[in-house]
């Protein structure tokens, strides 16, 4: 379980670095990815706030993701914000 949270903690570490844009910046193919993400509570019951883009009202919001497996696309709404979806 603590090998699971760590390399969950590590790839989310990872993808926000790699996702944050500064502004005028085109958003890079990784960025336009996660941006069509569709959010998956996953197979775990943990209630951890999580975020996705809804092109159909064109903003971010927020899910309840279960821990493990699933699709996260955003960890922070700041993250899902900054990366520049349309």
């Amino acid at each position: 379980m603590k090998k699971t949270l760590l390399l969950l903690s590590a790839t989310a570490l990872l993808y926000s670095a790699t996702c944050c844009r500064k502004e005028n910046d085109i958003p890079s193919p990784e960025q336009a990815a996660a941006c069509s993400l569709v959010p998956d509570a996953g197979l775990c019951n943990a209630a951890i706030p999580r975020y996705y883009f809804d092109p159909k009202e064109k903003k971010c919001k927020q899910f309840t993701w279960g821990g493990c497996a699933g699709v996260v696309p955003f960890v922070t709404l700041k993250e899902c914000e900054d990366c520049g979806c349309k």
